[in-house]
């Protein structure tokens, strides 16, 4: 145990001297009692069974005691079972995600996956939000802050090009414990950040997952496999949900008539080097399932217990039993 206020712990002196005022009190009222009073009438007077009715003084000195100790703020080393899931969301914003072979659009699909999930998650689970093109941007980094997250989903705007990899890179170095991770020697042009000096993952890692929502074409940055199996390495599993149709299609983007490709199988590889799951379709049942594995995983962690308040909450109980006693035996309180 330890304490954030040490010095308040010399207060608890006041106990000893205060139970010898109170001894040095009961010592002058007996004497004052046996010179005023005749001795064969005190026992009248004064009942015997003084010595049980001490206990109301007992308790509140007691309670006395636990205040000043609760007032040094004490703090226990305890290991909780608390969840300590994350979850790195990573959208596809490219321009292929204005098709509407998923109506509205994939993006809008996308959109409305995101926002199933962000209610359905346990509040103590952490979700961070990254979305990419071109290149992987992190705008939400693992909070319990759901609004964050809401906000930064509200901002998103399409842009060119998709890397797969970017995107899993990118999201597996913002997630808790990994943010020095070594990038392959192929995918170093995509993370964010300097890499680090060693190429040995330190692990065990705390938990950490990727929620990957896309079409899966990727014409940027490395191999997504190779990207894929970075994530495995470092302990982070891939759930993919395929937002497209097989065989692609032809949609009208930004005024212009053009086909959209996509690539389920591809993001179905990514999952299974990483252990993740897949979804071919954002179907609400297979999607409730997936974020029930996602959002919760209870571990035993070492916390540090505030003592403060059950302190506190004890001498109060102290001081009501304290006084009830004292009103049913002396008709007053101590």
């Amino acid at each position: 145990m330890t304490f954030d206020q040490p010095g308040l712990l010399w207060l608890l002196l006041l106990l000893p001297l205060t139970v010898a005022a109170l001894l040095l009190g009961a010592r002058g009222r007996r004497g004052r009692r046996g010179a005023y009073a005749d001795p064969h009438l005190l026992g009248s007077a004064l009942p015997s069974s003084a010595a049980g009715r001490r206990w109301p003084l007992a308790l509140q000195l007691g309670a006395l005691s636990l205040l000043l100790l609760a007032a040094s703020q004490p703090v226990t080393p305890v290991r909780l079972p608390l969840n300590q899931a994350a979850v790195m969301i990573a959208l596809d914003t490219s321009r292929s995600m204005l098709a509407d072979d998923l109506r509205p659009t994939r993006l809008a699909a996308a959109t409305a996956v995101i926002q199933q999930f962000l209610k359905l998650a346990p509040a103590s689970t952490r979700i961070g939000f990254l979305t990419f093109s071109d290149r992987a941007a992190v705008l939400v980094a693992p909070t319990t802050d759901r609004q964050a997250v809401l906000d930064a989903l509200a901002r998103v705007r399409p842009a060119q090009a998709t890397s797969l990899a970017g995107a899993l890179v990118g999201a597996v170095r913002a997630l808790p414990g990994r943010e020095s991770a070594v990038v392959p020697p192929a995918l170093d042009a995509v993370p964010p950040g300097p890499p680090a000096a060693s190429a040995a993952p330190p692990g065990p890692f705390p938990p950490g997952a990727v929620l990957l929502l896309s079409d899966g074409i990727s014409n940027r940055g490395g191999d997504p496999l190779v990207a894929a199996r970075f994530a495995g390495t470092h302990q982070v599993k891939v759930h993919t949900v395929a937002l497209g149709r097989e065989g692609g299609a032809v949609s009208q983007i930004q005024g212009q008539l053009v086909f959209v490709p996509f690539d389920g199988q591809g993001l179905r590889r990514l999952s299974q080097l990483t252990g993740g799951e897949f979804l071919d379709a954002p179907e609400a049942e297979p999607l409730r399932q997936l974020f029930r594995n996602l959002g919760t995983d209870i571990r035993w962690t070492p916390t540090d217990l505030p003592l403060g308040g059950p302190l506190a909450g004890l001498a109060a109980a102290l001081l009501i039993v304290g006084g009830g006693l004292g009103l049913l035996w002396y008709r007053r309180v101590p």
